[in-house]
Parts: structure tokens; sequence; C-alpha cells
């Protein structure tokens, strides 16, 4: 077998490549990266070129040499990054209900690594959810697709619709039901059965059926791999923070929080700071300020809620005399929330004071704010800081994210069918549908096994290239 100048395309067919063969990781080198005269950013620089050039002729050489290409076909795609989006939007919108009302946490639970952690759990949850929901429903397309080829007279099924002799209307949802929809649910329940089937094998202390334990383990393996590349992809591609996926405190960032303008304490003096007196950074924020707030405001919304007062910029048109505050500068943490915590004993003996930041928020939020520290500050309560948590928090479930997404890319980046392999197995035969649903499964997993060996070589290049920088070569 000889070397080839390209990574292996993510196909299934690469049967040397999945098994880590040597001949099949080795790539040629450019030939100018041994001519750079030691200059470490002609070096990296090459570096760089050199994946940018390898993905892309990998992608060409996927689309027009007949091997599986990076996506699947359009009619499985838009349905499975639907379907895939959705699951990571209901296990996250579980996961803030669950924070929200049983466990009572929010952004301001203490410490921050209790609600990163727990976002960091949602996105490989929805990871993993939204995997199945587009393996599933790419065996279902699959098998649409295999029932319309079969129709009558190989027209659509839409003509064969029109075209049936029943006359009652109800009778024609019924033969649709049988038909199309009961044989589409059975294959995606199929193709999700199988690829969690191996994780729930009881039977892995008997050490003489090894095959079973190796199916287990890749099983878990591929789980692992699934979760991985959605926790990459939320935090990198989409911007997203962990934290996010947590109610919304009304006295700590929201989880809508993305910019903040730095309230200076430069201006603080040293007996500002170990006294009681208001020091001047704990002021409204000034017009400038606010008109940054206003821009950060539009386009990422309250820090809060989320709201962007869409249906509130008709007041651009209006006099500036008559105009209303869209977004207030929020200080976070508030006035009240701030001085408790610099008159704390430690904070007076070292002298130090809490840095504070103004952040975008709508006027309900505010109010909001106000009426829950008012209380609190009239009733004495020792930690203003947890006031606005818990089941005070702010409940955003409902609200679409850029980063839902995740779950639609993970589906469509980890669902690997062809047609002639699926569409060809769906038959009427219990045994062909069987067959079917495996090939799609191992298909799946040994395309995400591809996409992890790809990265492999590409930060063993990267490994390599560091050392020759390093040692002057």
């Amino acid at each position: 077998m000889n070397s080839s100048p390209l990574p292996p395309p993510l196909s299934i067919d690469n049967d040397h490549f999945i098994s880590g063969g040597s001949t099949g990781r080795r790539r040629r080198r450019h030939k100018h990266h041994q001519t750079v005269n030691n200059n470490p950013f002609h070096s990296i620089q090459s570096t760089l070129d050199n994946i940018c050039t390898q993905l892309s002729d990998k992608l060409s050489s996927q689309y027009y040499n007949g091997a599986q290409s990076v996506l699947p076909p359009p009619h499985i795609l838009l349905p499975s990054v639907l379907s895939g989006t959705l699951a990571f939007y209901a296990t996250s919108f579980s996961s803030q209900y669950i924070q929200h009302k049983l466990l009572k946490m929010s952004t301001g639970t203490r410490p921050a690594i209790i609600p990163i952690s727990v976002g960091v759990a949602t996105v490989a949850m929805g990871s993993w959810m939204g995997h199945l929901a587009g393996l599933g429903t790419a065996a279902a397309a699959a098998r649409y697709t295999a029932l319309s080829s079969s129709s009558l007279d190989g027209t659509s099924p839409w003509m064969f619709w029109n075209r049936t002799k029943q006359t009652d209307f109800m009778e024609q949802c019924h033969s649709l039901l049988e038909e199309k929809i009961v044989p589409m649910k059975d294959a995606a329940c199929r193709t999700v059965h199988e690829m969690i089937r191996p994780m729930t094998i009881d039977n892995i202390n008997n050490k003489t059926n090894r095959r079973v334990q190796q199916e287990r383990k890749e099983a878990w393996f591929h789980a692992a791999r699934i979760c991985i590349i959605g926790i990459i992809t939320y935090k990198t591609i989409f911007r997203s923070n962990f934290m996010s996926l947590s109610p919304s405190s009304y006295t700590a960032r929201g989880s809508f929080a993305r910019k903040g303008i730095p309230i200076p304490t430069s201006s603080l003096s040293s007996s500002s700071r170990s006294s009681s007196i208001i020091p001047s950074s704990f002021n409204y924020a000034t017009k400038s300020q606010r008109d940054i707030l206003h821009k950060i405001g539009t386009r990422y919304g309250c820090h809060t809620c989320g709201s962007r007062l869409l249906f509130h910029r008709k007041q651009r048109l209006l006099p500036t005399a008559q105009k209303k505050i869209m977004f207030h500068g929020d200080h976070i943490p508030p006035v009240s929330v701030a001085k408790q915590i610099n008159n704390r004993w430690y904070n007076r003996k070292l002298g130090r004071t809490v840095a504070q930041r103004f952040y975008p928020q709508c006027t309900n939020c505010s109010n909001k704010q106000g009426g829950l520290l008012s209380r609190a500050v009239n009733a004495g309560h020792g930690n203003l800081h947890a006031v606005g948590g818990g089941s005070e928090s702010y409940f955003h479930g409902w609200r679409m994210r850029m980063g839902h997404l995740t779950g639609g890319l993970v589906a469509a980046m980890s669902t690997a069918t062809t047609t002639t392999t699926v569409v060809g197995g769906g038959g009427s035969s219990e045994e062909k549908e069987e067959e079917a649903a495996v090939v799609l499964v191992q298909s799946s997993r040994d395309r995400i096994r591809s996409i992890q060996y790809w990265v492999e070589d590409l930060l063993r290049d990267a490994k390599r290239t560091i050392g020759n920088v390093w040692d002057g070569r």
C-alpha cells in the first residue's frame, strides 16, 4: 500500500486507516519546510497552511473521488440537524428546570465551579441526545426514501396520495400512518436501540465472551467522543458559556452576559476603601457609558433575561426629550452587595474592594432586582449575593440560544449513511432491517473514530513542528 499525501477521508471503507495502520497515517511534508532558515514564524505559518491545504484536499477528494462525503445527503442532513437541535434544546430545558426547581441553582451559585460543571454535563448530555436524534432521523429518512422508491408506478408519495381511490379522509390518514409513519418510527427506534444496546450489557464479568466486552467498550468510547466533540463545538464554534445554561441570578452576572464595561477604581482613596462612604465607582453610568451599554444590549440583550427589546426600537424615531431608557447600567455585583463584601473584616484588614462592571439590563429586570435587594436590606439579610438566586432567579429555558445548534452540528458530523447501503437493506424482511440498523450504527462509529484519528495526526504534526522550531531546525 503506497503512502498517501492526504489524510484518510472520513469513510467506513478505509479499514486499514480505521484499524490504526501506520502507513495510512503518514503524509508528505512540504519541501520548503526544510529550507526555512530557522525562521520560527515561517515554520508556524507553514504548519497552518499545511493544515488548511490538507483539509481542503480531503474535502475535495471525498466529493470528487466517490468516497463518503463529510456531510450526509441533503434529504438526511436537514432533518438530522433539526432533530439534533431540538434534542439539545430539550436537554437544556430539562437541566435548567431541575436547577431552578430542585437544586435552587443559578449563575450566582458559589463556588462558580458548580454551575460551570453542571453546564459542561448538560452540553455533554445534550450532544449525546442530539446524536441519537440525528441517527434516528437519518434511519427514518432512509426508510422513507426506500418506501417512496417502491411506490406504485414510481410516483412520489404525494401523487400516490392524490391518486388513491379511498374517499374517506380518515381512511387515507390511517393508510398513511401504516404505510409510511409506522415503518419510519420502527426504523428510527431500531437504530437508536442498536446504538445504546451495547452500553446496557450487564454481563461484563464473563471473560469468556470477549467480543461482547469489546463491543461494550467501543460503545462507551463512542459516547465519550460524541460528548467531547459537543463540548468543543459549544465552546469554540458557538462561543457560548457553560454557566449560561443555569438560571440567571439578579445579583450576579446573568446567563446572557457577554460584554461589560469595567468601572474604574483608580479614583478610590485608601480612606474611602476602609470607610462606609460610597465611593465614586458606585455612581450611575455616564452618558458615554450608557451609549455603549445600549449598543451591547441591542446586540446581546439584557444580561439577565436576554431580551433585546426589539419592539422598543421605534423610540429612535422620537425626539430626544421623549425617548426612554431601554437598557440600564447594572452594577455587577450590585451596590448593596459590593458594600457588604467590602465591609467584611478580612477585606477591611487587607484593604481590598470588589471589582464591578456595568452590564446592560432591561427595566423589568432592574425593577425586580431593586425590589429583591430592598426587601433583603430591610430584613438585615447577611448574604445579599444569594438573594437574587435560587427560586428567585430568572428561568429562561424557553428561549432558544445559538448554542443549541451544537446538537444539530453534532448530528450532522456523526450521521454517516449511504443510500445504497441503508436504503437497499430496508426491505420488508426483519433481518434486512436489523442489518440496515447495524450498518448505520457502525458507519457512525467509524466516522467519529476517523475524525479522532485525523485530529491526532494534526496534533502530532503540530508537536513535531514545535519541537523542530525549539531545536533550531
